[in-house]
Protein backbone atom coordinates (compact mmCIF):
# COMPACT_ATOMS: atom_id res chain seq x y z
CA UNK A 1 0.00 0.00 0.00
CA UNK A 2 1.44 3.39 -1.00
CA UNK A 3 1.69 6.10 1.67
CA UNK A 4 -1.20 8.55 1.91
CA UNK A 5 -0.59 11.87 0.17
CA UNK A 6 -1.53 15.07 1.99
CA UNK A 7 -2.04 18.47 0.38
CA UNK A 8 -0.23 21.49 1.84
CA UNK A 9 -3.10 22.52 4.15
CA UNK A 10 -3.56 18.98 5.45
CA UNK A 11 0.19 18.69 6.07
CA UNK A 12 0.26 21.95 8.04
CA UNK A 13 -2.80 20.94 10.05
CA UNK A 14 -1.35 17.51 10.85
CA UNK A 15 2.09 18.95 11.62
CA UNK A 16 0.63 21.51 14.05
CA UNK A 17 -1.49 18.77 15.64
CA UNK A 18 1.60 16.61 16.11
CA UNK A 19 3.57 19.49 17.67
CA UNK A 20 0.72 20.25 20.09
CA UNK A 21 0.26 16.56 20.93
CA UNK A 22 4.02 16.13 21.41
CA UNK A 23 4.16 19.09 23.76
CA UNK A 24 1.29 17.70 25.87
CA UNK A 25 2.84 14.22 25.94
CA UNK A 26 6.28 15.52 26.94
CA UNK A 27 4.66 17.66 29.60
CA UNK A 28 2.86 14.61 30.99
CA UNK A 29 5.41 11.81 30.47
CA UNK A 30 8.74 13.50 29.77
CA UNK A 31 10.77 13.27 26.57
CA UNK A 32 12.12 9.77 27.21
CA UNK A 33 8.66 8.25 27.64
CA UNK A 34 7.07 10.17 24.78
CA UNK A 35 7.38 7.76 21.90
CA UNK A 36 6.88 8.36 18.20
CA UNK A 37 4.01 5.85 18.43
CA UNK A 38 2.26 7.91 21.14
CA UNK A 39 2.58 11.11 19.10
CA UNK A 40 1.26 9.48 15.92
CA UNK A 41 -1.57 7.79 17.81
CA UNK A 42 -2.58 11.11 19.43
CA UNK A 43 -3.32 12.57 15.99
CA UNK A 44 -4.77 9.39 14.49
CA UNK A 45 -1.82 8.43 12.29
CA UNK A 46 0.43 5.41 11.95
CA UNK A 47 4.01 5.48 13.26
CA UNK A 48 5.45 5.46 9.73
CA UNK A 49 3.59 8.66 8.85
CA UNK A 50 5.41 10.48 11.66
CA UNK A 51 8.65 10.13 9.68
CA UNK A 52 7.03 11.80 6.65
CA UNK A 53 6.93 14.94 8.79
CA UNK A 54 9.98 14.68 11.06
CA UNK A 55 13.23 12.74 10.43
CA UNK A 56 13.73 11.86 14.12
CA UNK A 57 12.24 12.23 17.57
CA UNK A 58 15.00 14.70 18.52
CA UNK A 59 14.29 16.87 15.50
CA UNK A 60 10.59 16.72 16.43
CA UNK A 61 11.35 18.02 19.95
CA UNK A 62 13.48 20.79 18.44
CA UNK A 63 10.54 21.71 16.18
CA UNK A 64 8.24 21.91 19.23
CA UNK A 65 10.69 24.38 20.81
CA UNK A 66 10.72 26.45 17.59
CA UNK A 67 6.92 26.29 17.38
CA UNK A 68 6.60 27.63 20.96
CA UNK A 69 9.06 30.46 20.19
CA UNK A 70 7.09 31.36 17.07
CA UNK A 71 3.89 31.54 19.12
CA UNK A 72 5.57 33.91 21.59
CA UNK A 73 6.72 36.18 18.76
CA UNK A 74 3.21 36.13 17.28
CA UNK A 75 1.90 37.25 20.69
CA UNK A 76 4.52 40.04 20.72
CA UNK A 77 3.38 41.21 17.26
CA UNK A 78 -0.25 41.20 18.46
CA UNK A 79 0.72 43.33 21.46
CA UNK A 80 2.52 45.78 19.16
CA UNK A 81 -0.72 46.12 17.19
CA UNK A 82 0.98 48.02 14.36
CA UNK A 83 3.13 50.23 16.62
CA UNK A 84 6.90 50.42 16.22
CA UNK A 85 7.59 49.83 19.92
CA UNK A 86 5.87 48.25 22.88
CA UNK A 87 5.30 50.55 25.89
CA UNK A 88 7.23 49.60 29.07
CA UNK A 89 4.16 48.33 30.97
CA UNK A 90 3.26 45.91 28.18
CA UNK A 91 6.91 45.00 27.59
CA UNK A 92 7.32 44.06 31.26
CA UNK A 93 4.10 42.01 31.19
CA UNK A 94 5.35 40.21 28.06
CA UNK A 95 8.70 39.39 29.71
CA UNK A 96 6.86 38.04 32.77
CA UNK A 97 4.69 35.93 30.49
CA UNK A 98 7.80 34.38 28.93
CA UNK A 99 9.17 33.38 32.34
CA UNK A 100 5.90 32.10 33.79
CA UNK A 101 4.55 30.51 30.61
CA UNK A 102 3.43 26.90 30.84
CA UNK A 103 4.15 26.77 27.12
CA UNK A 104 7.90 26.55 27.64
CA UNK A 105 9.38 23.20 26.68
CA UNK A 106 12.46 23.83 28.81
CA UNK A 107 10.45 23.23 31.98
CA UNK A 108 9.82 19.66 30.91
CA UNK A 109 13.23 18.66 29.55
CA UNK A 110 15.75 17.05 31.88
CA UNK A 111 19.51 17.66 31.59
CA UNK A 112 19.71 14.15 30.06
CA UNK A 113 17.10 15.14 27.45
CA UNK A 114 19.07 18.26 26.55
CA UNK A 115 22.23 16.17 26.26
CA UNK A 116 20.45 13.75 23.87
CA UNK A 117 19.21 16.66 21.77
CA UNK A 118 22.66 18.29 21.57
CA UNK A 119 24.24 14.97 20.48
CA UNK A 120 21.57 14.22 17.87
CA UNK A 121 21.19 17.66 16.31
CA UNK A 122 23.63 19.99 14.54
CA UNK A 123 25.02 22.86 16.68
CA UNK A 124 23.33 25.47 14.49
CA UNK A 125 19.95 24.25 15.78
CA UNK A 126 20.70 25.83 19.15
CA UNK A 127 21.06 29.46 20.14
CA UNK A 128 24.67 30.10 21.05
CA UNK A 129 25.54 33.09 23.25
CA UNK A 130 26.14 35.37 20.26
CA UNK A 131 22.84 34.57 18.54
CA UNK A 132 20.98 34.72 21.86
CA UNK A 133 22.35 38.24 22.42
CA UNK A 134 21.29 39.26 18.89
CA UNK A 135 17.74 37.95 19.51
CA UNK A 136 17.49 39.91 22.78
CA UNK A 137 18.87 43.03 21.11
CA UNK A 138 16.25 42.80 18.33
CA UNK A 139 13.49 42.31 20.89
CA UNK A 140 14.58 45.22 23.10
CA UNK A 141 14.87 47.54 20.08
CA UNK A 142 11.12 47.07 19.75
CA UNK A 143 10.39 48.16 23.34
CA UNK A 144 10.19 51.69 24.74
CA UNK A 145 12.16 52.91 27.75
CA UNK A 146 15.14 50.58 27.32
CA UNK A 147 18.40 51.70 28.94
CA UNK A 148 20.75 53.15 26.31
CA UNK A 149 23.73 51.06 27.46
CA UNK A 150 21.94 47.85 28.40
CA UNK A 151 24.22 44.94 29.33
CA UNK A 152 22.63 42.13 27.29
CA UNK A 153 24.85 39.45 28.84
CA UNK A 154 23.74 40.45 32.33
CA UNK A 155 20.10 40.47 31.24
CA UNK A 156 20.56 37.07 29.56
CA UNK A 157 22.03 35.62 32.74
CA UNK A 158 19.17 36.99 34.85
CA UNK A 159 16.59 35.59 32.43
CA UNK A 160 18.27 32.18 32.52
CA UNK A 161 18.46 32.24 36.33
CA UNK A 162 14.75 33.00 36.51
CA UNK A 163 14.00 30.21 34.05
CA UNK A 164 16.15 27.82 36.13
CA UNK A 165 14.23 28.86 39.24
CA UNK A 166 10.97 27.98 37.46
CA UNK A 167 12.32 24.69 36.12
CA UNK A 168 13.84 23.65 39.47
CA UNK A 169 11.09 25.07 41.67
CA UNK A 170 10.97 21.83 43.72
CA UNK A 171 14.47 22.64 44.99
CA UNK A 172 13.39 26.07 46.30
CA UNK A 173 11.26 27.18 49.26
CA UNK A 174 7.72 27.07 47.83
CA UNK A 175 6.34 29.60 50.31
CA UNK A 176 8.83 32.26 49.14
CA UNK A 177 9.07 31.37 45.43
CA UNK A 178 6.67 34.03 44.15
CA UNK A 179 8.29 36.75 46.27
CA UNK A 180 11.75 35.58 45.14
CA UNK A 181 10.72 35.80 41.48
CA UNK A 182 9.13 39.23 42.05
CA UNK A 183 12.42 40.49 43.53
CA UNK A 184 14.31 39.00 40.59
CA UNK A 185 11.91 40.75 38.21
CA UNK A 186 12.58 44.07 39.94
CA UNK A 187 16.31 43.51 39.46
CA UNK A 188 15.82 42.38 35.85
CA UNK A 189 13.65 45.36 34.99
CA UNK A 190 16.10 47.78 36.64
CA UNK A 191 18.76 46.40 34.27
CA UNK A 192 16.53 46.69 31.19
CA UNK A 193 14.33 49.77 31.61
CA UNK A 194 15.22 53.34 32.49
CA UNK A 195 12.14 53.58 34.70
CA UNK A 196 12.20 50.28 36.63
CA UNK A 197 8.90 50.52 38.50
CA UNK A 198 6.87 47.33 37.99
Amino acid sequence: MSPKKFDWQEREHIRTGMLEAGYQLIREYGMTHTSVEKVAEAVGLGKGTFYNFFPSKEYFVYEIIRYMRFQLMEKFEQLLNGRDKLPPTQAKAFLKQIIFSDRSMYKYLTPEDKEKLSKALPPEYFLDAQRETAVMDDLFRRMEGIRPHINLHLVGNLLKMMAFAQINRKELHADALRETLDKMFQLLFSCIFEDHTI
